[in-house]
């Protein structure tokens, strides 16, 4: 039999980390081993702390972005339906292979540092994915944030796309002054006054609004931002490595159909 000790245990402990599953024998012999010795951990943590944390929070991550990968690729298969009514905001060409259908709320934080993201990750692939906007908005003022957009868009798409940058980096503003800071951010971006104040009116906008939030919750979606990555939910701010890994996958149905859960 193997001889263990305290660094082949230690190892098989943060291995355990990144890896799915143990051999059975080894998981009982490194529980052994620490059950009767629990001071190999603490040793360890002590005479290299951070060290030892940053490999484990480090594993753990792969981990988790493995787990994430797979839960993508298989829901990537039995893809969400949300509606794709002409007319919406959108970048990129409608026949890209990649299409991201974001839920967004003006005065989330999160959706503000998303929508940096998303910009990034367009710029860095152009003509291979289009980015549908819609709105997840269920207060007074971002809900009011989201039909300026829309009647924005009407006027012209590239004023309500300055908008929403606008919209983002003044939400401040924008939740406390409400209507006063969307009107203000209006008039300097150029918008015709007379249009926007009857097309604000609108109902088939405010409906609109209204059926991008049931939408979202019918697809189960609580918070904000969330992404439908050809149909495949992406929930959160996730940084643009992220994003990159989903559009590849996405891309490419047989890495999708490869990715396996751990």
């Amino acid at each position: 039999m193997r001889k263990w000790n305290s660094l082949t245990a230690a190892a098989l402990l943060l291995a355990s980390l990144a890896r799915p599953a143990l051999a059975d024998d080894d998981v009982a012999r490194m529980r052994t081993v620490l059950q009767e010795h629990p001071e190999i951990i603490l040793d360890a943590i002590r005479q290299q702390g951070p060290a030892v944390l940053e490999i484990i929070e480090n594993a753990a991550r792969a981990r988790q972005r493995t787990l994430e990968r797979a839960r993508f690729a298989s829901e990537l298969a039995k893809p969400l339906k949300p509606a794709m009514d002409p007319g919406r905001a959108s970048l990129g060409p409608q026949n890209a292979p990649v299409t991201i259908v974001e839920y967004s709320d003006f005065l989330c934080h999160f959706c503000a540092q998303a929508a940096g993201t998303v910009q990034k990750l367009l710029e860095r692939h152009p003509g291979e994915v289009r980015l549908v906007f819609k709105h997840f908005a269920t207060g007074k003022n971002d809900v009011r944030a989201a039909l300026y957009f829309e009647a924005l868009n009407l006027q012209d798409p590239k004023k309500a796309w300055a908008f929403m940058e606008m919209a983002f980096s003044r939400q401040k503003d924008v939740a406390e002054k409400g209507e006063e800071a969307l009107a203000a951010m209006a008039k300097e971006l150029g918008a015709d006054q007379k249009r926007l104040a009857e097309d604000l009116k609108r109902k088939d906008l405010a409906d609109r609004i209204d059926s991008d939030v049931k939408e979202a919750r019918n697809f189960g979606f609580e918070g904000t931002p969330v992404f439908l990555v050809n149909g495949a939910p992406v929930r959160g701010a996730v940084p643009l490595e992220a994003l990159e890994e989903y559009v590849a996958i996405a891309k490419d149905p047989k890495a999708a159909a490869q990715t396996k859960t751990p």
